[in-house]
């Protein structure tokens, strides 16, 4: 199960049992979430996370629309 420790308008931290996730940016109703590393979230740890939250996984023609509005992923 998943614990909020610690919230802000730009960071978003969840502890589960093991691993850590962040939430760092979002753009038109979409957010990247990551574990303790890059791409180490399975589908299911991000669909339990946004179910949690009561949010749903976003489709693909949501994430164009927030990449036109901005989202970017290189690091």
């Amino acid at each position: 199960h998943i614990k909020l420790t610690y919230y802000s308008a730009h960071y978003l931290s969840l502890v589960p049992l093991i691993d850590v996730f962040k939430i760092e940016c979002h753009f038109a109703g979409v957010f990247l979430v990551e574990g303790t590393s890059r791409y180490s979230l399975t589908f299911q740890q991000a669909l339990e996370l946004c179910q949690s939250f009561d949010y749903k996984l976003a489709t693909q023609e949501q994430v164009n629309d927030a990449y036109k509005k901005g989202l970017r992923t290189c690091r």
